[in-house]
């Protein structure tokens, strides 16, 4: 894998408490998976959108029910942002 040499402006909070978080890793470690992560749901994004407009959203009904099967401690039982 090639490696590229960036230069970023982050908040200095986030900078922090990334360099504790990251520890031994050190924080380029950190970063590069924090970004792979986040293209990986921008493109995850992507296909639900091209599917939503192909197929159609998933009903309410079904929504609903696959809350309630999801386990307490799952994704379910947190407050998530959503975007269109």
């Amino acid at each position: 894998m090639t490696v590229e040499k960036v230069s970023l402006s982050l908040d200095a909070e986030l900078v922090t408490t990334a360099r504790r978080v990251a520890g031994h890793r050190g924080l380029s470690a950190l970063v590069n998976d924090a970004l792979r992560i986040k293209l990986q749901h921008e493109r995850l994004r992507a296909v639900l959108a091209e599917m939503d407009a192909e197929f159609g959203g998933v009903p309410a009904q079904e929504l609903a029910r696959a809350r309630m099967a999801w386990p307490e401690r799952g994704v379910a039982g947190r407050k998530r942002r959503r975007s269109a």
